[in-house]
């Protein structure tokens, strides 16, 4: 069963979700106004999925997502802001850093919200990754490291996307990356793992200190300012499941 919390200052539009949630198998919902006792509703329990006001009062939607991720874990709960305005790329960007996983602008098409919530809690090993051609694996790994700013004259940008598609033939292999990843990757390009390892950490090193800034927070929002950017492992998972979606999209 899905849980879907809401917290939304429209009554008329809380009652229109629920309706629609209402008719579906799988889910539950509940809905409250954005005046509501957050901690208190959190302590009820862990919903799976919270659609979040982005103007959420009296508080605001980006104070609301501070305590909301305070409370819940990224892994446990996914956050969708919905708004009735277009936020600005500064705010989508402070958003994204915070903890929020997707946004939507309203009038929202709940046929393609309840697709974004299934896309959101599916693991890496059901999504159509394996059917994927290398091809297709390159064209949008080379797409988002175009966005994010990965130098391509890098070693690791190659080992990098080599890695990603090691990860949709064998998604075991992102549990064990120093014994089978890196050591598979290094096997093509006739270097020793650690070699492997250490070049990808250049590239996205270079990344975080050159490229797009609001872009890599956008899309790896939990990053945290002390660790900085996300390990070799969290990059290539969190790119393996982003490629999935977009190849899924493709088809």
């Amino acid at each position: 069963m899905i849980r879907v919390f809401q917290f939304d200052g429209d009554e008329a539009f809380r009652e229109e979700v629920a309706a629609y949630f209402s008719r579906l198998d799988g889910f539950s919902y509940q809905g409250w106004d954005c005046s509501a006792d957050l901690e208190h509703v959190l302590l009820m329990d862990k919903p799976q999925i919270i659609l979040l006001d982005f103007n959420c009062q009296p508080q605001g939607g980006m104070a609301a997502l501070k305590r909301i991720r305070t409370s819940l874990r990224a892994e446990e709960t996914k956050v969708i802001m919905i708004s009735q305005t277009p936020p600005g790329e500064r705010l989508l960007a402070q958003a994204a850093e915070l903890g929020a996983d997707y946004f939507l602008l309203r009038p929202v098409d709940l046929v393609v919200l309840e697709k974004r919530i299934k896309q959101l809690l599916r693991p890496l090993t059901e999504l159509p990754l394996r059917e994927a051609t290398y091809k297709q694996v390159y064209d949008v790994c080379v797409a988002y490291f175009e966005r994010m700013g990965i130098p391509p004259h890098y070693k690791g940008y190659r080992y990098l996307i080599e890695g990603i598609w090691l990860a949709a033939v064998h998604p075991e292999w992102l549990n064990s990356v120093t014994q089978n990843l890196y050591p598979a990757i290094g096997q093509r390009f006739a270097v020793s793992g650690a070699q492997v390892e250490r070049a990808m950490r250049y590239a996205l090193e270079a990344a975080w200190e050159k490229g797009n800034v609001d872009q890599l927070y956008q899309i790896f929002p939990y990053v945290s300012e002390n660790k900085g950017k996300p390990t070799n492992s969290e990059f290539i998972s969190k790119m393996a499941h982003l490629v999935a979606l977009a190849v899924e999209t493709q088809g």
